[in-house]
């Protein structure tokens, strides 16, 4: 039987059992996403590459993960969520196993970019949406613990993977990445449907709507897509080129293991603070969101500054990636975790893959554009300096949205639409959810 539809998310429950899953889901794509750049510099040993030809896998697995996420909310719209992270997880593991008796480039371009990209595309959209379904008070606070499985799996899977390419090779170590991915698939299956009372009666009727295309002639969504899109051309460069940036001053395999590890546990750490405090309404979510942007171009900035290191185990560089995790983490709930006041809940599913088709531009272009400022410079400084600028562009972008800025003169809020409903309906002009939410946003014209 169909359940009836609540009137409003249930704040926990079923609901922690869902973030728990979208945990799982985030460190079985980004968390090893981020980690695979150790196996980059093998890669291009064993097809006698370049850095700018081999860094193309992990921009087309984030590219086509991303582009293809709208796909992956406008399924999990029409048949739920649950079967649809299910089949993305079976997809990912076949893309893994294939890629283990590649015999050229092309070959890892199609089975791990194409493939694993195409099935991850399909998994974490329907996940996350799923998680801010449930909530409402605590929502950013859940998101945030979901988004903590990134950072968590980079700091186990950055020496597993290391270990692994010692023991085994790039074949043996991806052959059994294959089998860690398989368990997206019961991830998927805990995804139990929650059937609100604001969601549509009946599905998309164009194809235009399923994807959730019309949410861009909305200026206060525009605005969030234009600053999302700078922001992605330099938010995953160290996914890639950490690793091999930390080898080329000077640091063992174990050594860029842990600075990618630090990176993680800095980027852990501070997903949950970054939920919490901006579910308590201290600080406006737009505002906080540039403020943890900006801090996040700053730390890449930083890492690019560091010189090459003679000896030791790199401090410097460890403190740097430390800064820029910690940074990272805060922002990447506050993305997810705004859309909510811009769309309302019946779209968040639509707007999370729009976000993450958003980010693949970035994806597709920001590491190919590293590694080609890497093979005309000598070394991946340029390539930090740049990419932070991009991030500290997009983050003065978000200033525009309402909110981001202190008013100019404080006016008494207009009457709102609940927080369910977002800033769409019905007067675009109004604050965000209502004056007593949290994530509630304020009228900032003057």
């Amino acid at each position: 039987m169909t359940p009836s539809p609540l009137a409003r998310p249930p704040d926990g429950g079923w609901g922690w059992v869902v973030a728990g899953s979208a945990f799982v889901v985030n460190g079985l794509s980004y968390g090893l996403l981020r980690s695979l750049g150790l196996a980059l510099p093998a890669l291009a040993e064993y097809f006698d590459q370049s850095t700018q030809d081999t860094s193309w896998i992990s921009a087309i697995t984030l590219a086509v993960q991303q582009a293809a996420s709208p796909v992956g909310s406008a399924l999990s719209t029409r048949w739920g969520a649950r079967p649809v992270v299910m089949v993305g997880g079976l997809i990912t593991s076949l893309g893994f196993i294939l890629s283990a008796f590649a015999s050229s480039l092309l070959h890892l371009y199609l089975s791990l970019g194409l493939l694993a990209g195409s099935g991850w595309a399909l998994v974490f959209a329907p996940a996350l949406g799923t998680v801010s379904r449930y909530f409402s008070k605590r929502r950013v606070l859940a998101v945030g613990l979901a988004l903590t499985g990134n950072g968590v799996a980079s700091l186990l899977l950055a020496p597993v993977l290391q270990l692994l390419l010692d023991a085994f090779g790039w074949r043996g170590a991806l052959l059994l990445l294959g089998a860690t991915t398989l368990h997206l698939t019961p991830c998927g299956a805990l995804l139990r449907p929650l059937p609100l009372s604001g969601d549509p009666i009946t599905p998309p009727h164009s194809p235009l709507d399923a994807l959730g295309l019309t949410l861009f002639t909305h200026s206060a969504f525009a605005v969030f897509a234009l600053g999302t899109t700078l922001v992605g051309l330099g938010y995953f460069i160290p996914y890639v080129h950490l690793a091999p940036h930390a080898l080329d001053l000077g640091l063992g395999g174990y050594g860029a293991a842990l600075v990618v590890a630090g990176a993680a546990v800095g980027d852990a750490g501070t997903r949950l603070v970054s939920g919490w405090l901006a579910d308590h309404g201290w600080i406006p979510l737009p505002r906080l969101l540039a403020m943890t942007g900006a801090l996040t171009g700053l730390g890449l900035v930083a890492v690019g500054l560091v010189q090459e290191q003679e000896e030791g185990w790199g401090g410097p560089l460890l403190a740097a990636a430390g800064a820029y995790g910690m940074s990272a983490g805060a922002f990447a709930p506050l993305v997810f975790g705004v859309l909510p006041g811009l769309v309302g809940l019946g779209g968040i599913l639509q707007a999370t893959g729009l976000v993450m088709m958003l980010m693949s531009l970035g994806g597709l272009l920001g590491p190919p554009l590293s590694g080609f400022l890497r093979d005309v410079t000598g070394d991946f400084k340029a390539s930090f300096l740049v990419c932070g600028s991009f991030i500290l562009s997009g983050s003065f972008i978000y200033l525009m949205l309402p909110g981001a800025l202190p008013p100019c003169h404080p006016t008494p809020p207009p009457p709102t639409p609940s927080a369910e409903q977002g800033e769409l309906l019905p007067s675009p002009e109004s604050a965000l959810g209502s004056p007593k939410d949290p994530h509630s946003f304020s009228n900032t014209n003057c």
